[in-house]
């Protein structure tokens, strides 16, 4: 079980990478930049949940 979660893990970093070097909005996000979608998205999938 724990094999299966590392090697999910590692493909979802892999395709992290892969859309970095592509996307060019991607290139541009910071963790900063990325801190106030991430919180949107948290919002919008609790109330998805609830």
């Amino acid at each position: 079980m724990r094999e299966k979660a590392i090697r999910e893990f590692s493909r979802l970093l892999d395709i992290m990478d892969e859309l970095r070097v592509k996307c060019p909005w991607d290139m541009k996000q910071t963790n900063q930049t990325l801190r106030k979608l991430t919180i949107e998205e948290t919002y919008e999938l609790a109330d998805a949940i609830i």
